[in-house]
């Protein structure tokens, strides 16, 4: 069958990308040109400029799609598990998604390291992980003792430290365990600090998890 010209883009953007990671990952932003990507993707170069404006909004699309996975993730989370569990389940996928990427920040901060006007764009990634965990807990009774900026700032908070851990391989303890602590962290911090029986309910979650 035939495909169409839709099918044809998209498989030369995918091939782009998945050229682009690798390429990338391997020998770092500075010494990866367009040309070596489209000769990995086995496209003609001009068919690069069709889907991205350079290098950098490559990288740019690789993270975000990380990050609109990550809040699909999250919305089917808080759809079925809202409140403490649904907080711990948000913050241990976030480390076990993003984890695993270590490469692709990395890679992010060379970006921004080598071009000044890059800078807003890790603001504007870590925002799109401050989404969902936020929209979350704004429907989660036990946060409206909070303003809304100061949810704002404690999901910001939680994204900030989650990435840092992240980019420089720092993960104190496995993400099940990390989640638990920055759980802990958030309910102390709107006034509902995390019950014997939660941290017991969430510890034998992911202990049943492992079994």
């Amino acid at each position: 069958m035939r495909r169409t010209q839709k099918e044809r883009n998209e498989r030369t953007r995918q091939a782009l990308l998945e050229a682009g990671s690798s390429l990338l990952r391997e020998v770092g932003y500075a010494r990866t040109s367009v040309a070596q990507i489209t000769q990995r993707a086995d496209r003609a170069h001009g068919t690069f400029y069709l889907h991205f404006e350079n290098k950098r909004d490559l990288v740019s699309v690789l993270l975000e799609d990380m990050a609109e996975q990550g809040r699909q993730d999250a919305r089917e989370i808080w759809r079925t598990a809202p409140g403490v569990e649904g907080l711990w389940m948000t913050l241990r996928e976030f480390f076990a998604r993003i984890t695993p990427e270590r490469s692709l920040w990395q890679l992010l901060e060379e970006v921004i390291a080598l071009e000044e006007d890059a800078a807003p764009l890790r603001s504007r990634l870590r925002h799109l992980y401050v989404e969902p965990i936020l929209r979350g807990l704004q429907g989660n009774p036990d946060a409206r003792v909070c303003r809304a900026a100061n949810l704002e700032l404690l999901a910001d908070m939680l994204v900030s430290a989650g990435l840092y851990f992240t980019r420089t391989g720092t993960l104190p303890a496995s993400p099940d365990v990390t989640a638990l602590h920055m759980t802990f962290v958030w309910r102390r911090a709107i006034g509902h600090p995390l019950t014997e029986t939660e941290v017991a309910h969430l510890r034998g979650m992911f202990a049943a998890g492992s079994a």
